[in-house]
């Protein structure tokens, strides 16, 4: 039994600023050195060498009209220059949306040649093509094929463009109006079926094995994408503290065996998120192979089951308690906003459009 997995990338992965997609750009295309990865076995089925240029690209075919017709008549504090400039500060909305596509985890993978893994590659273009369909308001701007790593998967970066609003551009930037909830997993439950038939398609790789069920609540952020983006980020803040350094009118010996220091902790960080990013792969198999894959899933289990017994109430009980006081708090802030906007203008002392 293998994994089919279509993960939308949320939390501390959105895609909410430019900055964001720029250091997606980064990862996707492999423009950065390390040990892990090589830019030999990945490959652009969508999109060119900056991520961040291709939705920019994008955004002025999708939304250059509906702008204009925006800013007309309005006063020039009013006006909107540059939207992507715009979602990204607002921080109402990602400025993109990215999912990440596997067929086949780790313990499948993991002893198939780089051969094999290559002829995913148009599988994965026809995945892209039925995504496309599916969702015909989510414009792919980038799809990248990783075969470098544990398992082949693509990153599929894209816009989400939510249609027909009343208030503000008629086409807005909508991560959260196309990939709701619902759609999302209908989404899934349709991407699942056709990899299932693409698998019987293709038995010179896929011959003898069937597609485990959707498993409920895997759109996790403990996944290796997690661990490598974290990384990742420990790597970049490292750069950016030599880059200050190196820029200093003068850099002193206490200045440098802070640097050094500041280095080892990075280094040591990201043994241990690789650490980390191991075990969790092993802990979350549900059919383990391997020894250690065995050892893991078993900890892992009974783990649970403690947790279960002696830790699940308390924590439930104060999430509950969290959860709906934040909601209440809601409530009020919107029932009082509500309030406020029933007051004339005039009477609020705001001028009059």
């Amino acid at each position: 039994m293998i994994s089919y997995s279509l993960h939308l990338s949320n939390k501390k992965h959105a895609l909410t600023t430019t900055k964001k997609v720029a250091a997606a750009s980064k990862h996707n295309l492999r423009q950065y050195e390390s040990p892990e990865y090589c830019r030999d076995n990945i490959y652009v089925l969508i999109g060119g060498d900056n991520i961040l240029d291709d939705l920019k690209e994008a955004y002025h075919q999708e939304f250059d009209a509906c702008l204009e017709e925006y800013n007309k008549g309005k006063r020039a504090d009013r006006q909107i220059d540059d939207y992507l400039k715009y979602v990204s500060e607002s921080g109402k909305n990602d400025v993109a949306a990215e999912l990440v596509i596997q067929l086949g985890d780790a313990e499948f993978w993991h002893d198939k040649s780089l051969e094999m893994k290559k002829q995913m590659l148009p599988i994965f273009e026809d995945q892209l093509k039925h995504l496309q369909e599916l969702i015909p308001d989510f414009r792919i701007v980038s799809a990248v094929v990783h075969l470098d790593e544990h398992s082949p998967h693509a990153h599929v970066i894209g816009l989400p463009i939510g249609r027909g609003y009343k208030r503000g551009m008629q086409k807005q930037a909508a991560k959260t109006r196309v990939f709701t909830q619902e759609s999302l997993t209908e989404l899934q439950d349709k991407m699942h079926k056709y990899a299932e038939q693409e698998m019987n398609e293709h038995p010179e790789i896929f011959e003898g094995e069937d597609l485990k069920e959707i498993e409920k609540g895997r759109n996790s952020d403990w996944s290796k994408e997690f661990f490598v983006r974290k990384k990742a980020e420990a790597l970049e803040s490292l750069n950016e503290q030599y880059a200050e350094t190196t820029n200093a009118v003068e850099v002193n010996e206490t200045v440098l065996e802070e640097l050094n220091k500041q280095t080892e902790e990075t280094i040591q960080t990201m043994v241990e998120t690789e650490a980390q990013k191991e075990f969790m792969r092993y802990a979350f198999l549900k059919e383990p192979k391997t020894p250690i894959g065995k050892l893991v899933a078993g900890a892992w289990r009974k783990f649970k089951e403690w947790w279960d017994m002696h830790k699940r109430k308390e924590v439930e009980e104060k999430t509950r308690e969290s959860v709906l006081g934040r909601l209440a708090e809601l409530k009020k802030e919107t029932s009082e906003q509500t309030r406020k906007s029933l007051v004339p203008k005039k009477q609020r002392g705001l001028e009059l459009d």
